[in-house]
C-alpha cells in the first residue's frame, strides 16, 4: 500500500468529521515529510523511523527542531496512528509510545502599541494595514480576518460574527475604528478576496490564505524595525488581551470575548510587567532585619 490513498483516505475521513482545511493540510504536510524522510510506505513505518523523524535536525537551519514543532508534529502523527489501526490497515499503533515532548512555559508576547503604529505607518499596502487594525481591536486571529464576509457584520450590534477553531461561532464587537473600515467594506462577499486560486479555493474566489496574511505581516514587523523572532501576527491577539486586563476587564471577561475554552490560556495572552511586579510588592508588610538571633535572651529566660 502506497501513500497517496491512505492520505486521501484520511483526508476525506478528516472532510467527513468537518475538521478545519489548514488543521487537515497541516496532517497531510507532516505525513508526506515522514514517507520522504524514511522513504518507506505507510505500512512499514516502525516506532524507531517515528523516533528519528521527530529528532531530525530542521531543514533550514540545521539546528534542533523547536518543543512546540514537535508537540504538533507528534499529535499529528498519533492521530494518524489510531485512524490506521481503526481503519484496518495497521494491527498495532506505531505511534503509540512516542515520548511526550517537554515544552518550555509560554510567556505572553503582545506587541506594544507603539509598535503597531510602526508597522501601520512602514510603507504597508492598505489590505495589510486593515488586518493589522481588526487583529489588534477585535482579538481575531489573522485567520479569522481574513475570512470576514460583509454578511458577518452586524450594524444594529456593531458586531462581526466570526468561525472560529472546531466551527465554533463567535461574535466580536467593532470598536470605532474597525467601524471605519467595515462603512468601506463590501456589504456582501470576502473582506479580503485573492484573485488567485489555491489549495482551498481551486476554482478560485476565495479570500486570502492566513499563510500569505501572516507573511505579509512578518515583512511589516521587520521592515519597522522589529525583530525579536518571537513577535509576530499573532502578537497582535496578545496586545488585546493585554490591553483589555489593563483597562480593568476581567480576565473571565476577556477569556469570552477572545473566545477560549479554558483559562489558562487566556492567561498565558497577558503580559506581566517588571513595573507590574514590582507595584505588587508595595502591598507586603514590613518586617525589619534582625541584626541579632535573639538567641542569648532567649538561653537566659
Amino acid at each position: 500500500m502506497t501513500w497517496e490513498p491512505v492520505l486521501a483516505h484520511f483526508a476525506a475521513y478528516q472532510h467527513a468529521a468537518g475538521l478545519a482545511e489548514r488543521t487537515i493540510h497541516g496532517r497531510e504536510a507532516v505525513l508526506r515529510m515522514l514517507a520522504e524522510h524514511t522513504g518507506l510506505q505507510p505500512r512499514q513505518i516502525e516506532p524507531v523511523d517515528l523516533l528519528m523523524f521527530l529528532g531530525r535536525p530542521h531543514a533550514r537551519t540545521g539546528k534542533p527542531l523547536s518543543p512546540g514543532t514537535k508537540q504538533v508534529e507528534r499529535s499529528y502523527l498519533q492521530t494518524w496512528g489510531k485512524w490506521m489501526v481503526a481503519e484496518g490497515y495497521l494491527a498495532h499503533d506505531p505511534t503509540a509510545r512516542l515520548p511526550k515532548v517537554k515544552v518550555p512555559r509560554r510567556r505572553a508576547r503582545p506587541l506594544k502599541l507603539e509598535h503597531i503604529e510602526l508597522m501601520l505607518d512602514s510603507g504597508a499596502y492598505r489590505r495589510t494595514r486593515d488586518i493589522i487594525t481588526i487583529a489588534a481591536l477585535t482579538g481575531l486571529r489573522v485567520g479569522e480576518v481574513v475570512k470576514i464576509r460583509g454578511e458577518d457584520v452586524d450594524w444594529v450590534t456593531n458586531s462581526i460574527r466570526s468561525t472560529r477553531k472546531g466551527g465554533l461561532e463567535h461574535v466580536v464587537w467593532m470598536p470605532e475604528d474597525v467601524q471605519t473600515i467595515a462603512r468601506r467594506m463590501p456589504k456582501a462577499g470576502w473582506w479580503f478576496p485573492s484573485p488567485y486560486k489555491n489549495h482551498q479555493f481551486p476554482d478560485g474566489g476565495g479570500h486570502i490564505l492566513m499563510k500569505s496574511a501572516s507573511s505579509r505581516i512578518s515583512r511589516v514587523l521587520r521592515r519597522a524595525g522589529i525583530t525579536d523572532p518571537n513577535i509576530t501576527g499573532h502578537s497582535l491577539r496578545h496586545f488585546y488581551a493585554t490591553v483589555l486586563l489593563r483597562g480593568g476587564a476581567r480576565v473571565r471577561v476577556v477569556q469570552e470575548m477572545l473566545g477560549h475554552a479554558s483559562l489558562a490560556t487566556t492567561q498565558l495572552y497577558i503580559e506581566v510587567t517588571d513595573d507590574e511586579m514590582a507595584e505588587a510588592t508595595e502591598v507586603l508588610p514590613r518586617i525589619s532585619p534582625r541584626e541579632r538571633s535573639g538567641r542569648a535572651s532567649r538561653l537566659a529566660a
